[in-house]
């Protein structure tokens, strides 16, 4: 029975050992930027691995890829993280390195914008106002304020404020925001989410829970609420948590490490029910997208 046991296990690590390897190869395909003989290697075995849709193009049964920028993202900050956790540095997002924060961050923004444009006609009218002049914004735990440019650039009036309490991420959200066109729209500060009370007139908030303590999620997201304008909207992001077991498990497994919060649909719900806000629901997102819960002050 031992014998099987270690087989088993054996096995498993070799699968896992695979796809490690495989969304090493995914990211470097997308970036197209590495040595040419590494680079048509990891083509290869994405062809092997029958992926063999350019990416930004058509994938067999997938339907239309991300563009390359988001793929490589997306990917990278997995595993970036993923090395993090495994060599014991990975305990809350805080002890990430560079490469990691700058990836997550991309990766973030890139998928995030366009979520937001889809879920735009179904917030009222919260294009109006982004598209208004004076409209603002307020990024909850910036990072690197990848998003908060990124928001920025798609919505020519808009300003936005990222807010975070790392020294290291607004250094390099700084850097983000200084290399952008949009500079003069977007600026951070060393602000905790659970003592924002000196701001307000947002039009649209963001706040990453699974990036986020408690004790700051349930603190700060009233304060969050106060601060926005008479209909306003309040963007709240979680993990989901409806799946399979496994997916469920690395979903508290990704959030614990991060050292944010956990939320269910239900419970996203009532954090803004209790915050105020009204027309609070959970929108749908794509596989592997975070869940994505929305409320508005009322006017």
């Amino acid at each position: 029975m031992t014998d099987i046991l270690e087989r088993d296990l054996q096995t498993t690590i070799q699968a896992w050992d695979q796809a490690a390897w495989s969304l090493a190869a995914l990211a470097l395909a997308a970036q197209d930027d590495g040595p040419p003989d590494l680079t048509a290697a990891a083509r290869e075995l994405l062809a092997a691995a029958r992926l063999t849709g350019v990416p930004g193009g058509p994938l067999p049964g997938l339907g239309t890829s991300p563009p390359p920028a988001q793929i490589a993202s997306q990917a990278a900050a997995t595993l970036h993280q993923a090395s993090a956790l495994a060599s014991g540095r990975g305990y809350h997002w805080s002890a990430q390195n560079d490469q990691a924060l700058l990836a997550q961050g991309h990766a973030s923004a890139q998928a995030a914008v366009p979520m937001a444009r889809s879920m735009l006609p179904m917030m009222g009218d919260l294009a109006r106002r982004l598209a208004a002049p004076g409209a603002r914004m307020l990024d909850v735990g910036t990072g690197v304020a990848a998003l908060a440019v990124r928001f920025a650039q798609a919505f020519p009036e808009l300003h936005v404020l990222g807010i975070d309490i790392f020294d290291h991420a607004l250094d390099l959200a700084r850097q983000t925001i200084g290399a952008s066109s949009v500079a003069a729209r977007v600026t951070v500060r060393k602000q905790d989410v659970a003592e924002f009370a000196d701001d307000d007139g947002f039009d649209l908030a963001w706040l990453p829970a699974p990036f986020i303590p408690r004790p700051a999620v349930h603190a700060g997201l009233p304060q969050v609420a106060a601060a926005l304008r008479s209909g306003g909207w309040l963007i709240l992001g979680h993990g989901k948590l409806a799946g399979t077991p496994v997916e469920d498990a690395l979903t508290r497994l990704k959030t614990i490490a991060y050292g944010g919060t956990t939320l269910d649909e239900a419970a996203a719900c009532q954090l803004l029910r209790d915050a105020g806000m009204t027309a609070v629901r959970t929108m749908p997102t794509p596989p592997g997208a975070p869940a994505i819960t929305i409320g508005q002050k009322p006017a």
